[in-house]
């Protein structure tokens, strides 16, 4: 994967387009003590071009994220209601869905989870919390036939029963097998990330470097995820595309920063440069 290929998948944006033709995403992400996580996944999909961004997030976290990321579109949820995304009309006009970065303390993260799965028609990205639950409610992957999933070693080793051992040691064949028998298209991040189809497609990623190696560059990878699924019409290729930009981007900031000390929040810029010189 090079940027010759990138932008052989990447939709040209119209003249005449508006923003409701360039890709509208929906996060459900962030809870006390975790506003960052939705900091960033909106971030993420602001990288990747994505014309409107819809947030759900919890009322007491809605002013630090709205004064970070004011060009998103937020629906703050006072998390009274379980059923409140049932009755939300932005959750319907999605392209793509992402739930679960920092929805640690949500107390309805089950019920949300449940709700996006059976409402929901188009690809949802499960991170974070949302493979916590996925781990301890196996029914909920009949629920939709489009999930993709963005688990690191240890999530996936809660996912697959399998031991951090065993899937070092067949981490390919591992990947493969889960990605058949519950029907997802699998992120296993790490070092030379895996990008595993339910049909058996997969391809190791060739970008990234350690500088990804904290907290957040995940939220990072969700929501770039989460934009390009949201303009693609092949959600495989979105997620193949999206992850080789995370990395392709984190490679790009060390010719100017440390890998110590590189700060995520610098995203923006990189892929500004990146899509302005194509």
């Amino acid at each position: 994967m090079n940027k010759k290929n990138f932008f052989q998948h990447y939709p040209e944006r119209r003249d005449d387009s508006s923003k409701a033709d360039n890709g509208r995403v929906f996060l459900l992400s962030g809870s006390y003590g975790m506003a960052g996580a939705c900091i960033l996944n909106i971030m993420g999909a602001q990288c990747s071009g994505a014309g409107y961004i819809d947030v759900c997030l919890p009322d007491d976290i809605y002013p630090i994220v709205a004064g970070k990321q004011i060009c998103a579109v937020y629906h703050p949820d006072k998390l009274t209601d379980p059923a409140y995304l049932q009755k939300l009309p932005a959750l319907k006009k999605a392209d793509s869905i992402a739930i679960g970065s920092g929805l640690n303390n949500h107390p309805f993260k089950k019920e949300y989870l449940k709700d996006l799965l059976t409402l929901s028609q188009v690809p949802v990205i499960v991170d974070a919390e949302g493979l916590r639950i996925l781990a301890e409610h196996e029914e909920f992957y009949q629920l939709n036939h489009r999930m993709i999933l963005t688990p690191h070693l240890g999530e996936f080793s809660a996912l697959s029963g399998l031991s951090i051992e065993q899937i070092r040691e067949n981490r390919q064949q591992s990947a493969l097998q889960f990605a058949r028998e519950k029907g997802v298209i699998l992120v296993l991040k790490g070092p030379q990330s895996l990008i595993v189809s339910p049909d058996g497609q997969l391809i190791v990623n060739n970008s990234g470097n350690s500088a990804l190696a904290r907290a957040g560059s995940g939220d990072v990878l969700t929501g770039m995820i989460a934009g390009l699924a949201a303009l693609y019409d092949d959600p495989y290729q979105a997620v193949v595309d999206a992850v080789w930009l995370h990395g392709h981007l984190a490679d790009e900031a060390i010719k100017n920063h440390s890998k110590e000390t590189f700060d995520l929040t610098g995203y923006p810029e990189l892929a500004d440069r990146f899509f302005f010189k194509h």
